[in-house]
């Protein structure tokens, strides 16, 4: 286990990135760049972040988890989620980033609990668009962007129905602020409550607007995004920190350990002991 602090986990700052929409990077440059600023690891970027292996075996953590990825595979990153780029041997490939504003709205809205590794045409698709990123431009520079966000999109548009999402009706523009407004909050004040009646007057709304916008947007209840993003905060807590059950339950909020167990075991449906041993068996 990593040991680290609560503050390094929670409060991981997003680091700045490449200001362009979608942008690629080589593996070997970022290895160059992790040399040049140490202790930037683990870090937290508000862009979706792909890496596209070319050669050799790779590993990556996220969220206190590693993962393998090779050539024919790649691991998306979603916006939030902190990850840390490790130690590889000849190992290179492409890291995309992808603004957050390129897919379609509300396709990422709830957040996933851990990355994807894809498989198939996603990585055809990144490949293309590597290519558009990385190739002599031969088309005019207007509509060599337009390109490079088409197939940006569809690439995410790829990677959200590999991991059961699915785009958009035609809900409102007023409910998708609604819902917007909403989750900006809960990343604000998810430590400090869990009432839903707060964040409608957050937002501005009643209760019941609130309600009725995200279950059209998203699918679920106000209450269902809450308890989903508190569970997903004490999972990091608990792959990445030594620090005691008693204290996480306190720091999200929660008055008795005995009431975190039971809301986490509800949503995770394990023990936070026992997804804490899980993690730790899967570093060793």
């Amino acid at each position: 286990m990593i040991g680290k602090s609560l503050p390094e986990i929670i409060g991981v700052e997003f680091v700045a990135g490449d200001v362009a929409p979608v942008s690629a990077i080589s593996c070997a440059r970022i290895a160059d760049l992790r040399i040049q600023a140490r202790g930037q690891d683990p870090m937290r970027v508000a862009r979706h972040v792909i890496i596209v292996p070319e050669v050799g075996l790779g590993t990556h953590m996220v969220e206190g988890r590693t993962y393998e990825i090779e050539p024919g595979s790649a691991l998306h990153i979603e916006p939030g989620m902190t990850h840390s780029w490790l130690e590889h041997e000849n190992f290179d490939g492409w890291a995309l980033g992808i603004g957050q504003h390129v897919s379609p709205p509300g396709l990422f809205d709830i957040a996933a609990a851990s990355p994807l590794v894809l498989l198939g045409t996603s990585i055809e698709v990144a490949h293309a668009l590597i290519a558009a990123l990385t190739a002599p431009e031969i088309l005019p520079e207007g509509a060599q962007r337009r390109l490079r966000l088409s197939m940006a999109a569809v690439l995410l548009e790829l990677v959200a129905g590999a991991s059961g999402r699915t785009t958009l009706r035609s809900e409102s523009l007023a409910e998708h602020k609604i819902v917007g407004d909403f989750r900006r909050e809960l990343e604000f004040h998810y430590l400090s409550t869990r009432s839903v009646g707060e964040y409608a007057k957050m937002v501005g709304c009643s209760t019941k607007t609130l309600t009725r916008a995200t279950n059209a947007v998203l699918g679920q209840t106000p209450k269902e995004i809450i308890d989903r993003r508190v569970a997903f905060a004490a999972c990091r807590l608990l792959a990445n920190t030594d620090i005691s059950i008693g204290w996480i339950a306190y720091k999200l909020g929660f008055s008795e350990q005995s009431n975190f167990s039971k809301f986490f075991h509800r949503k995770v449906e394990m023990t936070p002991a026992a997804y804490r041993a899980s993690c730790a068996t899967e570093q060793i």
